[in-house]
């Protein structure tokens, strides 16, 4: 089970606010959920605003095409649709991985 602290939820609740629906059904409600860009385990932007977006439970985790059962397909979405958020975070997950080597 994955621990959520202040700042998570805090976080979470403004993408969703942000961005008001799921960002590729469109679906509003109360199962909205904020998914990050770059995976959480990356501190330095776990907590930033660029990286995150708002997707339905459906699209998030449970659907055959979800951002976590296909990162692969959600990746190709995430560049035709949010190019700016895709490029951000190549960049930002390039730039860790850098890191990570030396």
């Amino acid at each position: 089970m994955v621990k959520y602290s202040t700042a998570d939820l805090k976080w979470a609740r403004r993408i969703r606010e942000r961005d008001g629906s799921c960002q590729i059904c469109g679906k509003t409600g109360k199962y909205l959920n904020a998914h990050h860009l770059v995976p959480r385990q990356f501190l330095e932007f776990r907590h930033n605003m660029d990286n995150g977006i708002t997707l339905c439970v459906h699209c998030h985790n449970f659907g055959k095409f979800s951002a976590h059962k296909n990162p692969l397909w959600f990746a190709r979405w995430l560049m035709i649709n949010k190019s700016d958020m895709y490029l951000l975070a190549a960049e930002r997950i390039n730039k860790s991985w850098i890191k990570l080597e030396k």
